[in-house]
């Protein structure tokens, strides 16, 4: 009888026999999932050492020893320190002068010399002498950087800015620093050649921006410095009629003398110094006449401190010598302090009163003029020493003058008159 098979069990036929078999290398239906333990070498999982990718040992990538950038010298500012470096690592690796010394290497003024640091510039070898000073580095700076004048302009310094400017070419002097200054009259330089004094005078004064009236433009100055640094300006000559009386010059000439629109700088007939034609009962006198002012005393006639006018006084008939009648007169209307006097001349080669001209009326202890009278109203029966033969002064000359209070700005008038008595 042949035999069946159900669910992997063979079953003998009618006279055969029965089997059950339980050899795995026979059944290949077996689950090898029914018994985790029966083979473990099935079970890749089950044995850590057969995948070499579980193994952290078997990557190269997580073994620093294997990394070749794990042993370079990294050194930002290239002065050799850094980590990994042989010299040793870097306290900032951004400052190529410092590496120990962080704390301490500085440059406050920035000025590009440091101090306190491992290494210093090439061009700053040594540490700076003051890094709160812009202006110095050098130790020769620092002990010589001054400003001894006090001028704003300094010398021996390293370095010179806005703050410290320089040098100063003569630091003995506050009136010359980094340039040529302007010159001055005070016994010193102020250009840096060392000259004193060297232009001329009109250049140098007056002092600044100061413009004193009446100097004159031309030959006005001398410099003559009492001192060095010592203002030396003085006013050498003013314009035509005026003077310095008291010497300052800062108020310039400060005295008008008498016009030359009015008078004469010496005896002439030149129309400034015409007074006018008087004839009897004429009078010149207030306005009509020049206020006069003479500051120095009489140095003789001439010889320039004198004013000179003229005048006439027509005859009435001209076929006689003398007019017969009337009289004249010259004397002051205004005679400050009494420092004036005149004298009256025919011509300007005679002597003062000379040719009968008369003699002063009024003189003063030394025969100068204060007052002048010629008559003619005198009859030889009631003056004997009336001569008929004297001349009529029909035009005089008039010298004035200063006699006392020299360098002084006084005035006089004169007054000029003819009487018909």
């Amino acid at each position: 009888m042949a035999s069946t098979t159900t669910d992997g069990e063979t079953t003998a036929g009618p006279g055969g026999s029965d089997s059950s078999s339980s050899d795995s290398t026979t059944d290949t239906t077996t689950n090898p999932t029914t018994d985790p333990t029966t083979d473990p070498t099935t079970d890749p999982t089950t044995d850590p050492t057969t995948d070499p990718t579980t193994d952290p040992t078997t990557d190269p990538t997580t073994d620093s020893t294997t990394d070749p950038t794990s042993d370079v010298c990294i050194d930002g500012d290239l002065d050799g320190y850094g980590e990994n470096c042989d010299p040793g690592p870097d306290c900032d690796d951004a400052n190529p002068y410092a590496w120990d010394s962080c704390a301490s290497c500085m440059d406050n003024d920035a000025d590009g010399w440091w101090v306190g640091c491992d290494a210093y510039p090439p061009d700053a070898p040594t540490d700076d002498c003051d890094d709160n000073d812009y202006n110095n580095h050098d130790p020769m700076g620092c002990a010589n950087c001054v400003d001894a004048d006090m001028d704003g302009f300094w010398v021996g310094c390293d370095i010179y800015d806005n703050v410290k400017p320089g040098p100063d070419c003569d630091d003995g002097n506050p009136n010359v620093g980094q340039d040529n200054a302007t010159e001055i009259c005070n016994g010193l330089s102020e250009s840096c050649s060392g000259e004193i004094d060297f232009l001329p005078a009109d250049e140098m004064c007056p002092p600044g921006n100061m413009n004193p009236p009446n100097v004159n433009p031309f030959d006005g100055w001398i410099c003559d410095p009492p001192a060095p640094g010592q203002d030396g300006c003085q006013i050498k000559t003013c314009l035509e009629q005026f003077f310095d009386i008291d010497k300052d010059y800062t108020n310039g000439c400060e005295c008008e003398g008498t016009s030359r629109n009015f008078s004469l700088a010496e005896c002439s007939e030149d129309m400034p110094g015409f007074l006018g034609s008087v004839d009897e009962g004429d009078e010149l006198f207030g306005e009509d006449l020049p206020i006069g002012v003479i500051p120095a005393i009489d140095n003789g006639k001439g010889l320039g401190a004198e004013d000179w006018y003229w005048v006439n006084f027509p005859e009435n008939n001209a076929d006689l010598p003398r007019p017969n009648a009337g009289s004249v007169q010259v004397d002051f209307t205004v005679n400050e302090n009494s420092d004036y006097r005149f004298e009256v001349y025919r011509t300007c080669a005679a002597g003062a009163w000379a040719n009968g001209i008369g003699t002063v009326c009024t003189p003063d202890p030394n025969g100068n003029g204060l007052e002048w009278w010629f008559n003619d109203s005198n009859q030889m029966m009631t003056n004997p020493m009336y001569n008929n033969m004297v001349m009529w002064p029909g035009k005089v000359f008039i010298r004035v003058f200063r006699v006392q209070n020299p360098n002084s700005c006084t005035q006089y008038r004169l007054r000029v008159r003819r009487l018909n008595t």
